[in-house]
């Protein structure tokens, strides 16, 4: 059977997410949303953004898929986020806060629904999301 020129296989430089996580921010706690490559919510909840509960959302995140690719709003804390997430083997975006302002309907616009439209925010469909590569963290102030 002969695939179409835009069937794309796994590769080592190019690997499959099967799921998307969301990572709201806040001063006490970051909010995690994971959704399938379906767009189904699989899991949800809440973690300290620190060291230790990021090692824990890494380590939750990896019972239910090997690849993930999350998406974190930027603001202060992001940087710290993004970089200890990738230590775990993650693929992180940071999206523009400005950029996603109208997507999540404001009338009950709460930290869980923040996570949701982060985690359903794909560089495929939006411009909003941008990613950091190790190489440019040497860049980095």
């Amino acid at each position: 059977m002969r695939r179409s020129t835009c069937h794309r296989e796994a590769s080592p430089r190019r690997p499959v997410f099967t799921l998307h996580a969301g990572l709201d921010l806040s001063r006490r706690k970051v909010d995690v949303c994971l959704v399938s490559g379906a767009g189904e919510i699989i899991d949800e909840w809440a973690s300290p953004p620190d060291a230790n509960g990021l090692r824990g959302v890494a380590a939750r995140a990896a019972m239910w898929a090997p690849a993930v690719r999350g998406v974190i709003e930027s603001m202060n804390g992001a940087r710290f986020v993004h970089d200890r997430l990738e230590e775990h083997g993650w693929d992180v975006l940071i999206a523009d806060a400005t950029r996603l302002k109208g997507l999540a309907p404001l009338a009950c616009k709460t930290d869980k629904i923040d996570a949701r439209v982060l985690a359903r925010c794909r560089p495929e469909i939006s411009s909003a999301c941008t990613g950091g590569r190790p190489e440019h963290r040497r860049s980095r102030p």
